[in-house]
């Protein structure tokens, strides 16, 4: 049998644009009237986060530091897009209540079925995760977290994928077991997957050649079960 990591976002649930959607509301429901345009929000979301470098060791920087770091890199871009500093305190304080809403998330319509399967199996299925800390809450209101034995997110570790750290973390919980990455980023998932010496399977992104498997519905991964 085979510990099964899933990849969160776009892996398991979707959204629109989720980090800019909700950096730009946040903005508006601070401030009325300003010039700022979503794509302006975009380019700042493009850099400044801890999976951007994921070179870096952010151990410093989990939990609530986690949010410390985040806010102030939303605190910036708004500043450097014409907000008063007051005002790009309070709306870079309301990203974090914003992007936690159960509502910005979907789950793939055979994302629960996959899950079940894979534990019929007799498989572990774990989360394994570049996300904020509390992750959990999001997949409780989504009624999944009841199919996994374990969650390990780069906002409570400290190391963002690929880096080799966050996957040595999921296998020190399972010595001598064979493990399965299962993602939708071919860096993150599969080549940090590669590099930590897993199966991997990209899903919902077409063929990729670093990939040992590529299925566009997350329930053919049943035919490798």
């Amino acid at each position: 049998m085979s510990i099964f990591c899933w990849d969160f976002d776009g892996t398991l649930a979707y959204s629109v644009h989720l980090w800019s959607s909700s950096v730009f509301k946040a903005l508006n429901e601070t401030v009325a009237d300003h010039n700022v345009t979503f794509q302006d929000i975009r380019r700042c979301n493009a850099s400044g986060f801890t999976w951007h470098t994921p070179e870096q060791d952010f151990t410093a920087f989990v939990g609530d530091k986690w949010w410390e770091f985040m806010n102030a890199h939303f605190y910036g871009s708004f500043v450097s897009l014409g907000i008063s500093e007051p005002d790009a305190k309070t709306a870079s304080e309301k990203v974090h209540n914003i992007i936690m809403q159960p509502s910005n998330y979907n789950l793939f319509d055979d994302t629960v079925d996959v899950l079940k399967k894979a534990k019929e199996k007799g498989h572990t299925n774990i989360i394994l995760s570049n996300n904020y800390p509390e992750l959990e809450s999001v997949t409780d209101a989504l009624n999944i977290t009841q199919h996994f034995d374990r969650m390990i997110i780069s906002g409570l570790v400290g190391y963002d994928k690929p880096r080799k750290e966050i996957f040595d973390i999921a296998k020190s919980f399972y010595p001598d077991e064979d493990f399965v990455m299962i993602g939708d980023n071919p860096v993150a998932d599969i080549l940090g997957g590669k590099s930590a010496g897993m199966t991997t399977v990209l899903v919902h992104k077409g063929f990729d050649k670093n990939a040992d498997y590529c299925f566009d519905n997350l329930l053919d991964i049943c035919s490798i079960i």
